[in-house]
């Protein structure tokens, strides 16, 4: 089976203006997701299901790689406009600087005046990320236009937490570019991370109830079960989780209970056991630990909330359940990069939430580009 699911994505990338070492990296990934797969001993149409077929897996790439064929159109610009636009993009740092030393001699606004110097790198990814894919071009521009927003937030309003928050669009608008490749559930699963992250932080931030608030985070287990193709699965797994959570509040509500009713959530991870149709998979380390992982997290968070009120901090133990999953299911090349947004978060709110340093502290997510351009240097 890997041989055969090689050879076809091998002809299929073929069939694009890959350099051979990209070609090599992509069917080193798949290669290594194939036998960690086999490992498991799952069969070919879980693996197939798991990773995508070798055209799925091309037909979200498409959009980095030019096609070979005669099919393929592509406007360009024509060579004079070209050349003007690389002119703009050249120009752009003595147009930034004259700008810059006129808001700071003129008016004085030496800050914020310094971002004038941010429309160099946006400049240029107007003119170059655009010239192909609107899309990319736009993933490319957010981590400058939320650093923007922030800082105005945060220099403007005071309010560096949790404005930190936009910086939550950069990743969202990534997993956004491979929408047109994913079902949609994969993609609100995707995107529900973050989603709860933000409700979360603006909630608790705004009204103090970071308990029981952070039962938000329980739509990420919600929305993954809706990749389950039987539908009487799916309705008795969600009654699991939604009897979990009526327990778990009449508990803290009524009693005063919160820690003991965090036993409630045995009963998700339960049903989870019960109807898992391969036992292999829970025995290698797949629903099983990512149930107990989800369970035991979230032990965590609420004994360390209830314990030493830490509820404003703790919260981010939550944003390890997607890092685990990315090192287990994403191809080794990858794995950094996919994980530096929680990372980055991580290192954001600690150094802001311990040390007052949301000024500063915001530079974390430079990590995120940083490491992907490191990662994919060639």
């Amino acid at each position: 089976m890997k041989e055969k699911y090689l050879e076809e994505l091998r002809e299929l990338l073929s069939e694009y203006k890959i350099g051979q070492d990209e070609i090599e990296d992509i069917m080193a990934d798949y290669a290594e997701m194939i036998d960690d797969a086999l490992a498991k001993k799952l069969d070919e149409e879980k693996i197939i299901k798991l990773i995508g077929s070798p055209k799925e897996v091309v037909r979200s790439l498409s959009d980095e790689f030019e096609e070979k064929g005669e099919d393929y159109i592509y406007i360009q610009h024509s060579s004079k406009q070209k050349h003007k636009d690389n002119r703009i993009v050249a120009l752009m740092p003595f147009i930034s600087l004259i700008a810059f030393f006129a808001l700071g001699f003129g008016f004085g606004l030496w800050h914020p005046g310094w971002l004038v110097f941010l429309s160099i790198p946006m400049t240029a990814i107007i003119v170059n990320a655009f010239d192909r894919n609107s899309m990319n071009g736009i993933i490319a521009l957010s981590p400058f236009v939320a650093l923007i927003a922030f800082l105005i937030l945060g220099f403007g309003y005071n309010l560096w937490h949790p404005g930190w928050l936009v910086f939550m669009v950069i990743p969202m608008l990534g997993i956004c570019s491979a929408l047109k490749t994913m079902k949609f559930i994969s993609f609100l699963t995707a995107q529900s991370p973050f989603v709860a992250t933000i409700t979360f932080v603006l909630v608790g931030y705004y009204t103090g109830l970071w308990n029981p608030i952070w039962l938000v985070f329980m739509i990420i287990p919600m929305l993954g079960i809706l990749h389950e193709t039987k539908v009487w699965k799916i309705i008795v797994s969600e009654l699991g989780f939604l009897i979990a959570i009526a327990a778990y509040l009449f508990a803290g509500y009524q009693f005063g209970e919160w820690g003991y009713g965090l036993f409630a959530f045995l009963l998700p991870v339960g049903l989870s056991l019960l109807l898992s149709e391969d036992p292999v998979v829970i025995v290698s380390g797949g629903s099983l630990f990512e149930w107990l992982f989800l369970l035991g997290l979230t032990i965590i968070f609420v004994a360390s909330g209830i314990l030493f009120n830490n509820w404003a901090y703790m919260w981010q133990v939550f944003l390890l359940l997607p890092v685990a999953a990315i090192l287990r299911h994403t191809g080794k090349k990858d794995k950094l990069v996919a994980c530096m947004p929680f990372i980055s978060t991580i290192i954001f709110f600690s150094l802001g939430y311990f040390f007052e340093f949301w000024a500063f502290s915001w530079m974390a997510f430079l990590l995120i580009p940083m490491v992907a351009i490191i990662q994919h240097a060639k």
